[in-house]
């Protein structure tokens, strides 16, 4: 390990130990380990196959029938391999590092950009995902999340 690293290492593990309330931010990076393909940058899913569109919401309220069909098919499925690459993945040694730190009482929160699940794979309990979780629906209704099957 260089002194650089070491020297960060260190600063970083007094700054957690003095903390008072440590909160994690999350994003693409974290499960690009796991095989989770990031989405911007090279080799990035938008990069590859584009932007999605940002009207899903109105397409479901449109026609919920046949928005929930293609959802269930996944014949709506712009970035190929995705669903593959989630179901196969599994926590990596950052998901379960954060784990650990919460089960410690350092770590009091993580906020993630990630749908994969993994945070919660790995043991974690206070989750935010501001995306959502590709293995819970939500009702639009009351706002409660259900397992897909």
């Amino acid at each position: 390990m260089t002194m650089d690293l070491e020297a960060s290492i260190k600063r970083s593990a007094e700054a957690l130990a003095e903390a008072q309330y440590v909160t994690g931010l999350v994003g693409a990076g974290m499960s690009a380990e796991s095989g989770i393909p990031t989405f911007r940058g090279e080799g990035g899913l938008w990069t590859k196959y584009g932007e999605p569109s940002m009207n899903e919401y109105q397409k479901l309220v449109n026609d919920p029938k046949t928005w929930w069909e293609e959802r269930v098919s996944g014949t709506n499925n712009r970035m190929p391999g995705m669903r593959e690459s989630l179901r196969e993945a599994r926590p990596n040694p950052g998901h379960e590092a954060l784990a650990e730190l919460e089960q410690l009482g350092v770590l009091k929160y993580i906020v993630t950009q990630n749908v994969d699940n993994l945070h919660r794979a790995a043991g974690q309990v206070n989750v935010a995902e501001i995306h959502g979780n590709w293995t819970l629906m939500r009702c639009i209704q009351c706002h409660t999340r259900f397992p897909q099957d």
